[in-house]
């Protein structure tokens, strides 16, 4: 089912920044996503994408085939499509870093038949011991390609910016060790985690810096999902030591060049909360979910600092129905608008499994929500 009218008529990243960065508390509540996946996007554009093979463009190498430069060409046009056709105020794209990453593992939804899901191996990865790293063809800075941000500096329409995706390091950690293999080693053999986390770092920073200071550029959305439900997926202490000093490297190279840096982390990571605000510096947070944490808790506890992105609950975009998304909407909006610093979207992404019922009445219920309030 086709989107029927875009979110608003022109895109307007100037005010986008604004908010994100606190510097606006009137004006419209702007719109945000991570990600949406493939299957969302060509509904609500009506365009037709192999949505099975984008697990291939993750693992570009230092040269691309013509098969690959035509499917990374359809994606980013299909990508531009779909911000304008929803109304966005940007286009995600992501940087061309030739690391290589453990392959996913596709599976079929079992209730949505067609319907692809890629899952990380937990159990097994790329690098497992100091040989393999020793071994691992690790890219050179000068290897990054800004090709996706070039591409579609000069197709958006004004008004529009770039918001440029970026692998997080501790998110490249897990993909290249597995998870049970980087639990087990930050515990046996710290110091191999924190080789290759420098190396993941140093691309990190060249990529951040390379990107933000193109002038398309409007901010850079960070993905690095650090916590369980419960807690952090590695201890705080271990993070502190190991991961939050880059982070700020990171954070560093992107605001370098005066613009936002958005964290997006899953899980329940409040015992780093004070790290990432006083010490990364991040300048937005991203991903809610209601059992661990509703949005406008988050928003209280850190809104005077941060910014607050998205909130509406996954599960609820999956399993609700329209009315019930409205009705949450319009709950996250009274408690989060006001003050400004607050940008509505899932709590996540906008999944293949999510009903785009529910989407649709997600933003509709924003653009409501932005013309009651003027």
């Amino acid at each position: 089912m086709k989107i029927e009218r875009p979110f608003k008529d022109k895109p307007d990243f100037e005010h986008f920044r604004k908010v994100i960065m606190r510097e606006a508390t009137g004006g419209p509540v702007p719109i945000i996503e991570l990600l949406v996946d493939p299957e969302i996007i060509c509904e609500a554009t009506g365009i037709d994408f192999p949505s099975y093979q984008i697990n291939d463009l993750l693992n570009i190498g230092t040269e691309m085939t013509p098969e690959e430069l035509e499917l990374g060409i359809r994606l980013m046009d299909l990508s531009l499509a779909f911000s304008e056709a929803v109304g966005y105020d940007y286009v995600t794209m992501i940087p061309i870093v030739p690391l290589p990453r453990t392959r996913m593992q596709l599976k079929e939804n079992p209730r949505q038949p067609g319907k692809i899901r890629a899952w990380q191996n937990e159990h097994g990865g790329l690098i497992t011991t100091r040989e393999e790293f020793e071994r691992f063809p690790w890219p050179s800075v000068d290897q990054i390609s800004l090709l996706p941000i070039e591409y579609v500096a000069g197709k958006m329409p004004p008004g529009m910016k770039v918001m440029v995706f970026i692998f997080g390091i501790f998110e490249d950690l897990k993909f290249l060790m597995s998870f049970e293999q980087m639990a087990i080693k930050s515990i046996e053999e710290p110091e191999l985690l924190g080789d290759i986390l420098e190396q993941l770092t140093i691309l990190a920073e060249a990529a951040i810096d390379l990107t933000a200071a193109h002038p398309a550029t409007g901010a850079i959305f960070y993905g690095e999902d650090m916590g369980f439900n419960t807690q952090t997926i590695l201890s705080p202490k271990w993070m502190r030591q190991w991961v939050i000093p880059r982070h700020k490297r990171i954070a560093d190279a992107c605001h370098r060049h005066g613009k936002p840096f958005l964290l997006h982390s899953c899980g329940q990571i409040d015992a780093l909360m004070e790290d990432l605000i006083e010490v990364v510096g991040i300048d937005g947070r991203h991903s809610f979910q209601d059992n661990i944490e509703p949005v406008e808790e988050v928003y209280r506890k850190y809104g005077d600092r941060i910014s607050i992105l998205g909130g509406v609950d996954v599960d609820l975009l999956a399993r609700g129905t329209p009315d019930q998304v409205r009705a949450r909407v319009r709950q996250i909006l009274a408690a989060c608008a006001p003050d400004g610093g607050y940008c509505l979207g899932s709590g996540n992404s906008v999944t293949n499994f999510c009903q785009i019922e529910n989407y649709y009445a997600m933003l509709d219920e924003t653009r409501k929500w932005n013309q009651e309030h003027g």
